[in-house]
């Protein structure tokens, strides 16, 4: 999930500061101010930290490397002038002389790996806890942050999960990196509403009805000749979007009655959805390539405005939307339809990412590195020099009160930005008619971190602590069994295997090594719960 993010947040304005976003996928959450690793005495120092920053002193080079995804979108660098003048400005603004190491396209991970293991100068990065701060390649943060980071630790809504800074921190309740988001729901399923308007339905609320809007689309045919979509989707999409439907939990795992954890597909609801997937499949509701067609492609239909419905990744198909206007068709909108099903809501909240901004070990100016990052997070318009440029040359406000922006050139690209956060994503939009903002920008703030009506997996509080290494050990045909389910389950919605055996092929998992699967997750499950 985290590349879905990613290219979600990195798209056009919404820059979000996510790269929890998607390799993975909560518990009571406490304020800001007792956020793991937090020193509350720190508070008190706040005000001393701002009037320090007003004095406009010196503090040094901070040698950043933007590895968030941001400059690969960029069509153009900046030039050296652009970015002296930018450079200059920031180092006025904050004290920090911040100097870019652009990451070369393609080859990110490899010249990361190289400026860790060397003796260049790197302070700031996009790292990870398993891979970075496993390896020795972050330096804890706490001390830091109580220091010199006092809007860091404050820009943390209320009311959003604190398992992302738990996700960056050690046993011993040291951080290591700034997280770049809360647990996401980024998967929706998105309508064509000039569509159902065109049919005459409503957007639906619940299965029955988006079973007449599938029917209806088929048979109505608004694309024309035979093109549309009805419903489009991929394997892993369909179940983070509609398995929840059935079931008390979101797909991955479930907890039963005596506190084993299980596979989704040994829930009894997940054979119902199965059947209805492939009752569907069979009335040619469901685009008979979903299960072997990647993202590209699937926006690719989405483009060519043959797409009805998808139950997909959002940006999919919100993200397209100007594209259709522009060329096909002035009137093209997706919309969300929030369905329930005979166990509520559906929609499943993604994993908490185990990563974001890290600080080098072997950093020449930790202090300046925060104190850079401090002053990004402090004020949403510092944020936007960082990414945008100076206010007033390469963007301004059109409505500050609003959050709306405007660019008014690309000279600079991006190159002193780092410290992504979705709390400074979510206080700003650009305002460009041709950007499709107008239809993100919703879904980022009703639906990107809801927390209610969502599914969770049932290990989703802890997923983050379970040691998935040692697990694999345990179980070394996890993958082979991971494969299975996928390969049996498409075989089933596409009528290659009848569904009169699905009891069958749950024996044929049990002989595969499902029930060691079970053993190994729900030991390393009570490990940590207990723990």
């Amino acid at each position: 999930m985290r590349n879905h993010v990613m290219k979600s947040l990195l798209s056009g304005s919404l820059v979000l500061s996510l790269l929890a976003a998607c390799s993975s996928q909560t518990p009571d959450e406490p304020k800001p101010a007792s956020a793991p690793g937090a020193d509350n005495s720190s508070s008190n120092r706040a005000g001393e930290g701002k009037e320090e920053e007003t004095k406009a002193k010196d503090y040094g080079k901070v040698y950043l490397y933007p590895n968030y995804g941001h400059l690969g979108n960029a069509v153009n660098l900046s030039s050296k002038e652009t970015l002296a003048e930018v450079r200059q400005y920031i180092k006025e603004q904050s004290g920090v002389e911040v100097i870019e190491i652009v990451p070369p396209k393609g080859s990110e991970s490899d010249r990361l790996n190289l400026l860790l293991a060397g003796n260049e100068p790197l302070d700031i990065y996009n790292g990870s806890m398993d891979l970075h701060q496993a390896n020795g390649g972050a330096m804890p943060l706490n001390k830091l942050l109580d220091e010199y980071g006092p809007s860091i630790r404050s820009l943390w809504p209320d009311d959003w999960s604190m398992a992302s800074w738990e996700a960056v921190q050690t046993s011993d309740g040291e951080l290591w990196a700034l997280p770049i988001s809360p647990p996401m729901a980024g998967e929706a399923l998105t309508i064509r509403k000039d569509w159902l308007d065109e049919v005459g339905l409503p957007v639906p609320e619940n299965l029955e009805q988006f079973e007449a809007v599938l029917k209806a689309f088929k048979e109505k045919d608004p694309a024309g000749n035979g093109e549309t979509i009805p419903l489009i989707t991929s394997f892993g999409e369909m179940n983070r979007t509609l398995a929840g439907l059935f079931m008390d939990y979101g797909y991955g795992d479930w907890i039963d009655a005596e506190g084993k954890v299980r596979p989704t597909v040994q829930d009894p609801g997940y054979e119902e959805f199965v059947k209805l997937m492939a009752d569907w499949y069979k009335k040619g509701y469901i685009y008979r390539e979903s299960f072997s067609t990647d993202s590209a492609r699937r926006i690719e239909l989405v483009r060519s405005n043959r797409v009805a419905s998808a139950a997909t990744w959002h940006s999919h198909t919100m993200l397209q939307t100007m594209a259709i206007r522009k060329t096909l068709d002035k009137d093209a909108e997706f919309v969300v339809a929030d369905l329930q099903g005979p166990k509520g809501y559906g929609r499943m909240v993604g994993g908490v990412g185990k990563g974001g901004t890290m600080i080098n070990k072997n950093a020449k100016n930790p202090e300046g590195a925060i104190r850079y990052l401090n002053w990004l997070h402090s004020d949403i318009e510092n944020y936007l020099t960082a990414f945008y440029g100076i206010p007033g040359k390469h963007w301004e406000w059109v409505d500050k009160e609003k959050g709306l922006m405007h660019r008014l050139n690309t000279d600079y690209a991006g190159e002193f930005m780092t410290g992504f956060s979705f709390a400074m994503t979510v206080q700003f939009r650009e305002d460009d008619p041709e950007s499709n903002d107008l239809w993100v920008r919703p879904f980022f703030e009703s639906y990107l971190v809801e927390k209610e009506k969502v599914k969770y997996t049932g290990t989703s509080k802890v997923s983050y602590l379970l040691d998935t290494a040692k697990i694999a050990e345990e179980v070394p045909t996890s993958g082979d069994i991971e494969r299975m389910i996928e390969q049996e389950i498409t075989k089933f919605i596409m009528g290659a295997r009848p569904l009169a055996e699905y009891q069958q092929f749950l024996k044929e998992l049990e002989d595969a090594g499902i029930n060691k699967w079970i053993e190994a997750y729900t030991k390393e499950y009570e490990r940590v719960k207990n723990g």
